[in-house]
């Protein structure tokens, strides 16, 4: 029974960060209803929801009173806190501005509604040329009086972009965002000696994440430097977590969170690719580690191509990653032609300490 028990606390502890992210969407919709003039109450979207939500209790075998009476109390909830929401953004004062090159792609977006939902007056350069208001869109220049810039284009053109920012919003920070950074070492110079000073940060999520809360935000530097930086405190106040790291680190870490990672899961759908089976096959036969496995390598295969060959090609690291592969397979090989088995647990439990030791194995 107490097993059971702990597997209902696993469960509450799901459904309540659920809860967490669910509202923290609902705020971002509430600050686009305030942007766009429109009610914070609409009864069509929420009629919509009940809707959708007794078709889905009813798909699962919920109790469908049950499942409105949820629903209908956290749908008063989101409303709650667009209400709060709008009361604030509609008696604040702007705290700055602040120009994104770039900021109509997918991230680009999501640091103008940030810095937009923090109080900045938010400028878009667009890589054709146009210049944008956030968030209406409307034709403007680029301020004199920005506070800052921030960089958030493809990693190819991100060199020259730094340059660019440094010369239109001169004497100020400019952050670049690029998931590599060796490669902008010449860029990161010339704006430097021009007067500015880039700060490079590392967001380690997509466009499409539901929230900041607990996303980790690499910045490049020492903690202290930070302190009173207004990207730092956007993210901040949203619950992201920040850390930082020294910049000639951050590409060798980023070669295993970020191209090792790819590289695998590139690996693993272009097996299952040529295996002949059929995915749909594979997937009502998978066990739970099979399931993760197929969502990852789902996940990286439905990403930008050219975003995920720029963090394999760009990096100084390529080389190490396909040693450390072939040490790894090798040592798989070795473990599996012996008939005790005793290499393999060995291995296995390699793996089974470090994960455990959260440090390095020797």
């Amino acid at each position: 029974m107490e097993i059971l028990r702990a597997k209902i606390g696993e469960i509450d502890e799901e459904l309540l960060e659920l809860l967490a992210d669910r509202l923290a969407v609902a705020r971002r919709i509430g600050a686009m209803k305030v942007s766009d003039g429109k009610k914070i109450r609409q009864p069509d979207v929420e009629k919509k929801v009940k809707e959708r939500v007794k078709k889905k209790a009813e798909d699962l075998k919920i109790p469908e009173d049950l499942a409105l009476e949820i629903f209908s109390k956290l749908i008063e909830a989101s409303a709650d806190e667009q209400e709060k929401l709008s009361a604030a953004l509609k008696d604040r004062k702007p705290v700055g501005k602040c120009v994104i090159y770039g900021g109509t792609g997918g991230m680009g977006k999501l640091l103008a509604e940030l810095l937009h939902n923090c109080g900045y007056i938010v400028t878009i350069a667009r890589s054709s040329g146009s210049v944008l208001q956030y968030p209406g869109r409307e034709k403007t220049v680029i301020p004199d009086d920005a506070d800052f810039s921030i960089v958030s284009v493809h990693m190819r053109y991100s060199p020259d972009t730094i340059v660019k920012a440094a010369s239109q919003v001169p004497g100020k920070k400019v952050y670049e965002i690029c998931s590599m950074k060796n490669h902008l070492k010449g860029a990161i110079s010339r704006a430097n000696k021009s007067g500015s000073e880039v700060i490079s940060l590392h967001p380690m999520f997509g466009p499409g994440i539901r929230a900041l809360r607990n996303r980790p935000v690499i910045f490049c530097g020492e903690p202290e430097q930070f302190k009173e930086d207004p990207l730092w405190k956007a993210f901040e106040s949203e619950g992201a977590s920040l850390l930082t790291l020294p910049f000639d680190s951050h590409d060798k870490v980023m070669s295993y969170v970020l191209q090792f990672t790819h590289a695998v899961n590139i690996i693993y759908f272009t097996v299952l690719c040529n295996s002949g089976i059929d995915i749909k096959l594979l997937q009502l036969a998978a066990s739970p580690i099979c399931n993760r496995q197929i969502l990852n390598a789902k996940t990286v295969a439905q990403q930008d191509p050219q975003l995920y060959f720029e963090i394999q090609h760009l990096s100084d690291h390529l080389g190490r990653m396909y040693e450390d592969l072939g040490m790894a397979q090798a040592e798989f090989v070795e473990a599996l032609a012996s008939d005790s088995g005793v290499k393999f647990k060995d291995l296995m439990e390699k793996g089974k300490k470090y994960f455990e030791g959260g440090g390095k194995s020797g």
